[in-house]
């Protein structure tokens, strides 16, 4: 019985064979793109691109072995732009860093295993502004606008010549980026953990404003954090979203923003 199924096996490896190598193999098809939106630019932003592929077979009659031949390596543009590939898994996920310099707008995603074969999914990845929502839900509450005062308390006097003091008001390019400290680990999806972000410029000591944040995929809350105090702002935040790589971006009133490192997100038990 188990030479039998061999010797089928064998015919149908024959069969592609004869349909010209791993040419005769069905192309490889792009299942699905996480997240399938980012900022224009995000900081060390990863994409999951999952996939599925089938591989020619050899078998060895004299040890009645199969053996499969899978792919080692494969490579992803978008558009044009390669992307680096930091993890490939034949079985069909691979996770790719998001090149910068690709402008706002739909981008294709194409991928390529060993032997050549490809696939292509177009408008795969959408590449927004910053400052734009990255997923909007309509039943979901909105931050409320981020207005002059979100960048620090507003005052009548501006200060004297001696220079700005704490009390008076953040002006613009007084903040010039917001640095989160290192998300380690991976998090869990729908359950609280802690962020600390900190403000960047000449008057970072003086930041008492609060943030707008959002999530590079699904719906992170709270939408807005602070008031942050003497430029440090502390949280505990929810991420709602699929298993994968996630970043998170907050957003002051005169639009400076900061990027989080990409953390995995784990599924809610």
């Amino acid at each position: 019985m188990k030479r039998a199924a061999l010797a089928l096996l064998g015919c149908a490896v024959l069969a592609w064979a004869c349909a010209g190598g791993s040419t005769g193999l069905p192309q490889p098809s792009i299942l699905s793109v996480e997240p399938d939106t980012l900022l224009v630019n995000a900081k060390d932003a990863e994409l999951t691109v999952r996939f599925d592929a089938r591989y020619a077979v050899s078998v060895d009659y004299g040890k009645e072995t199969v053996d499969a031949h899978l792919m080692e390596t494969g490579r992803v543009w978008l558009d044009e732009t390669e992307a680096t590939v930091t993890h490939f898994d034949p079985s069909g996920v691979v996770i790719v860093t998001v090149p910068r310099g690709l402008g706002a707008g739909a981008h294709s995603v194409r991928l390529r295993l060993e032997d050549g074969r490809e696939a292509e999914q177009q408008d795969a990845l959408t590449l927004k502004p910053p400052g734009q929502d990255k997923e909007t839900d309509p039943e979901e509450e909105d931050a409320g606008i981020l207005m002059a005062t979100d960048a620090g308390a507003m005052d009548e006097d501006a200060g004297t010549d001696a220079g700005p003091h704490p009390e008076d008001p953040i002006l613009e390019g007084d903040i010039t980026g917001f640095n989160f400290e290192p998300i380690e680990g991976a998090r869990t999806s729908r359950q609280s953990f802690s962020i600390t972000v900190h403000a960047e410029g000449p008057r970072a000591a003086h930041f008492g404003g609060s943030l707008e944040l959002t999530s590079s995929r699904g719906k992170v809350t709270p939408k807005k954090i602070g008031p942050c105090g003497g430029g440090v702002c502390t949280e505990l935040v929810v991420v709602d979203a699929t298993e994968g790589p996630v970043q998170l971006f907050v957003l002051d009133g005169y639009g400076v923003g900061g990027t989080s490192n990409s953390f995995m997100l784990a599924p809610s038990p």
